[in-house]
């Protein structure tokens, strides 16, 4: 009986020792891991609702931030343009009066890349097919895509693969008569041409040019030969040279032309530009020649609205300062055109080329 009652003493004692050090140790420390559990499940739930928040927020994924309801979080990273010419050209010197303010404004990066291959089709080829995220954007000219869609064969885009974001400038061609030349008015380059139908050689700084000529001709009744150049400069120094009758330039040689005592016919627009305001207009002399080229801001089609309009509106801020000096700077009439107004634009733009170039 004592050695049961000894053996029970045992027991018991065995088991107090356990729920005692249960109780200090291994029960103390399940209560803290389960609250720590539980706050780790809380704290996912917070975030999770977070997120579904910020995903709601937003028509398309990554373009909000989750602090609250229509806040664009882009641009989180760089911005990558491709400008469809080469460097030092006069697209590649309006993007980077553009893109430098630009990206102040919107507080990342935009990094020019030039690809001029095929005369820009390959550049334009990679901005149809980015993703329209915004983080890929272009500058080309509603003469180049127009002339690619409209007259080449090999052209893979259409004008609707783009978004049309903005237009940067307002430019035209004009005619430049050779330094020296005895045709000082258009009265007498029309009585010789008319007399020598072809006999008048004019100089094109690529075969985008042709329509001008083509335009040229029409509107006054003569027949020009055209002779395509690899750019205007090439074409600028033979006329200096004397070495053709007449050159078809860009509206930014008029400067270089009035310094060479060179004589300029008219200006390919319906009304005179704001940086060489002392340019008559062929129209104004009634002749019907206009042929306008913009450089545009575009992206891939299908950028979200709402993100055309941030760019847009950092566009004009930045036209009320830094990019619109830029652009005077270098020769170009800075107009900004967006929305509606680069529309209505673009519509009767590409009617008029497409029936002249089809």
């Amino acid at each position: 009986m004592n050695t049961w009652k000894r053996q029970m003493a045992v027991v018991l004692g065995v088991a107090l020792s356990a729920s005692l050090l249960w109780g200090c140790s291994g029960g103390a420390g399940s209560d803290k891991e389960i609250s720590s559990a539980g706050d780790q499940k809380s704290q996912k739930a917070e975030t999770s609702a977070e997120g579904n928040e910020a995903a709601g927020s937003g028509s398309e994924a990554g373009t909000h931030t989750a602090g609250g309801a229509g806040e664009l979080s882009w641009p989180e990273a760089d911005i990558q343009c491709i400008v469809t010419a080469g460097a030092g050209g006069g697209t590649d010197a309006v993007a980077r009066a553009v893109t430098t303010p630009l990206e102040k404004e919107l507080g990342k990066p935009v990094v020019v890349i030039n690809n001029g291959s095929a005369g820009g089709m390959v550049g334009m080829e990679e901005i149809a097919a980015a993703d329209p995220d915004g983080y890929t954007l272009g500058v080309f000219s509603n003469t180049d895509v127009a002339n690619f869609v409209y007259g080449s064969d090999g052209c893979e885009f259409g004008l609707e693969d783009f978004t049309y974001i903005a237009g940067l400038n307002s430019t035209g061609d004009v005619l430049v008569m050779k330094k020296g030349s005895s045709y000082q008015t258009i009265d007498e380059l029309i009585a010789y041409a008319k007399e020598n139908p072809g006999a008048v050689t004019v100089a094109l700084p690529s075969t985008i040019q042709n329509l001008s000529l083509s335009l040229m001709n029409q509107a006054m009744g003569i027949e020009t030969t055209g002779v395509v150049y690899e750019g205007g400069n090439k074409v600028f120094a033979d006329l200096v040279g004397g070495h053709i009758d007449a050159g078809i330039l860009s509206a930014k040689f008029i400067a270089q032309a009035d310094e060479q005592e060179m004589k300029i016919l008219g200006l390919m627009l319906n009304e005179r530009l704001e940086t060489f305001p002392d340019t008559p207009t062929f129209m104004e002399q009634g002749y019907d020649i206009s042929n306008p080229a913009v450089r545009m801001l575009v992206g891939p089609k299908d950028i979200p609205q709402e993100l055309v309009e941030k760019i847009q509106d950092a566009l004009k801020v930045c036209y009320e300062g830094e990019a619109r000096e830029g652009l005077l700077t270098i020769g170009e009439s800075p107009v900004l055109r967006t929305g509606e107004d680069l529309d209505a634009f673009l519509k009767d733009d590409f009617a008029m080329r497409e029936e002249l170039l089809n």
